[in-house]
């Protein structure tokens, strides 16, 4: 278990250094599913052009501005999901006498999943008469997380077995699922913390299960 918890936290710092901009925050060139197809789209100086998967010439051009408005299309794409997970807030239930409640803490995670992405390419008339190029971008993600965290242990939450106060570190897991609206992320998250010192039998969350709102950074 600690070995675990130590790979994790290491990776979780190296992470921070490569989060960037991905194909999973715009249709950028690859290879999508249409309704009927595979298709490849490449960029072309601010054109789009969607081939079919196999080359050849391209079957549609979706430049960004054009005076005559080209048809509507629907792009979508299924990829592998990596993730780093910030749950900022905690729903813990009743337990030993303690109500429910809601608790902000650091957390981090990272999480592994299956995602499909949803593009919408539409044009917009203008006031000068001209169709300009709109794209809708909608997400969904689900998969699993471990990770760290901490948790104020004290009295109140060992039923008065620890007489001190002190921030203990957590080891997280669980499942999410995530939905993107173009380039905003949220997600729900339901897992357990192990609390990783000697009071873990003590405290009354170890190992109890809770719902939390995750936030994610794409590293994929």
């Amino acid at each position: 278990m600690r070995l675990l918890v130590y790979i994790c936290f290491i990776f979780l710092l190296g992470s921070c250094g490569v989060i960037r901009n991905t194909p999973k925050f715009g249709l950028q060139d690859g290879v999508y599913q249409t309704n009927q197809e595979k298709v490849f789209i490449e960029t072309q100086n601010d054109t789009l052009f969607v081939f079919s998967e196999n080359g050849g010439k391209p079957l549609n051009s979706l430049p960004l501005s054009t005076t005559s408005q080209p048809s509507n299309f629907a792009f979508q794409k299924s990829t592998f999901d990596l993730d780093v997970l910030a749950i900022p807030v905690k729903y813990r239930v009743s337990q030993s006498g303690i109500p429910a409640q809601l608790t902000s803490e650091i957390n981090a995670a990272l999480y592994v999943g299956k995602r499909k992405d949803y593009f919408q390419v539409n044009f917009e008339k203008t006031p000068t008469n001209r169709f300009k190029r709109k794209i809708d971008h909608y997400g969904f993600s689900i998969g699993g997380f471990v990770g760290l965290g901490n948790s104020v242990i004290n009295s109140d939450v060992s039923q008065g077995l620890i007489p001190y106060e002190y921030q203990g570190i957590t080891f997280s897991k669980g499942i999410a699922g995530i939905i993107a609206i173009n380039n905003f992320t949220v997600g729900v998250a339901y897992g357990f913390d192990h609390l990783l010192d000697n009071n873990s039998s003590q405290w009354i969350y170890n190992q109890k299960p809770w719902i939390g709102l995750a936030l994610g950074l794409n590293l994929n």
